[in-house]
């Protein structure tokens, strides 16, 4: 299994967050808007690893939905993203494809559309 996701790494201030992600997902253009990057160190790959959850509820990560199409096929995918870049990211994904992610269908899909996640915060 450790073929199947990258250790990403996002940095808030000066603390560093280690979580797993889709191998692949996160480099190049989508790596810039969203800020989060692959480990490439050894004290990187060291950190301590945090479920995505935790980081959210820690108001460290943010997740979103974003639409694609390729050719006539339109597809969904999660995408986490800094709170540091939460104001740019739906505008930098929007001119980018989604990277190409073994096995996944909708690698190289035009990224058309961008969503909040909606969160039930109470039920009265």
């Amino acid at each position: 299994m450790a073929g199947l996701y990258d250790i990403c790494v996002i940095t808030v201030d000066t603390q560093q967050y280690a979580f797993r992600a889709a191998k692949g997902f996160y480099v190049g253009a989508v790596a810039t808007a969203t800020g989060i990057s692959v480990a490439d160190s050894d004290a990187e790959l060291k950190l301590p690893l945090i479920p995505v959850k935790e980081l959210m509820r820690a108001g460290v990560l943010k997740t979103s939905t974003i639409n694609a199409k390729l050719g006539t096929k339109r597809y969904k995918a999660k995408v986490h993203y800094t709170l540091a870049k939460a104001a740019t990211v739906e505008t930098a994904l929007k001119a980018t494809k989604i990277p190409t992610v073994a096995g996944k269908a909708s690698s190289g899909a035009d990224i058309d559309g961008f969503s909040d996640s909606l969160r039930v915060t109470g039920r009265s």
